[in-house]
């Protein structure tokens, strides 16, 4: 639902303008009446608190998950890797520049978002595989289901790190803290405009942090467009390990 900057630009100027409005409302209200505090503010705040912190939680929950992916594939290319050594010289070199491939268009995919990368990566794994049948048809003695194991569990991190990439925050959850955080800048706005004198301190503080913490849920959410994005350091010593042995 925050997926563009422009729809996270509208967000900061509504979240503003509702501030703004409390603020407008309450130095009408003040002319004809005089509010009185019911004591129920600090905990609609409070319910505001714990929608924000599940949704950050979440956010933050799918970021780390993404790294335990890469983590996980850059362990399962190298260990592919090492029991290829094991096999003929030949299907050792094979194995080599299969992944040097495999690893360079997955982080090009990555960086680039080009999906080209991402179907190149998936034909040399497919011809991988098929040759890893052959080899297993002929009778092969050597680590063949070894090598298969990891290349399977290879295929299947990279898999589910590409499609992490797509998962969001529910929309509902993420509608219902739009509009509650819209209220409660109502609120903040009204209960610091009612008084005699205006303080400014408090909606400031409010507009600067909400604004913030939406736009790092959005960018977690979201981390082919985010700044907030996964670390391939790991993939990439990996791809020169293979490189250089």
């Amino acid at each position: 639902m925050l997926d563009s900057l422009w729809v996270i630009s509208l967000y900061i100027v509504l979240l503003f303008f509702s501030i703004a409005g409390g603020i407008w409302y309450a130095t009408y209200y003040r002319k004809r009446s005089r509010w009185e505090s019911s004591g129920i503010e600090n905990s609609i705040v409070g319910i505001f608190g714990l929608i924000i912190s599940f949704t950050f939680l979440q956010a933050g929950n799918a970021h780390r998950e993404r790294f335990a992916y890469l983590h996980k594939e850059a362990n399962n290319a190298d260990a592919l890797y090492r029991y290829s050594r094991e096999m003929p010289d030949s299907f050792r070199l094979y194995t080599k520049k299969m992944l040097q491939e495999f690893l360079k268009n997955q982080l090009a995919y990555e960086q680039s978002g080009d999906i080209r990368f991402f179907y190149d990566a998936k034909k040399q794994s497919d011809a991988y595989w098929a040759n890893l049948t052959a080899l297993k048809r002929e009778g092969y003695n050597g680590p063949v289901d070894k090598i298969r194991e990891y290349f399977d569990q290879l295929q299947d991190t990279v898999s589910l790190f590409a499609y992490s990439n797509y998962e969001r925050t529910p929309a509902f959850v993420t509608f219902l803290l739009v509009i509650v955080s819209m209220l409660i800048g109502v609120l903040v706005g009204f209960m610091n405009g009612v008084r005699e004198k205006i303080h400014y301190m408090v909606p400031v503080i409010y507009f600067v942090t909400v604004s913030l913490t939406m736009l790092v849920i959005s960018d977690l959410n979201n981390p082919r467009l985010g700044l907030i994005k996964p670390s391939y350091y790991h993939l990439q010593l990996t791809l020169e390990y293979i490189r250089n042995n």
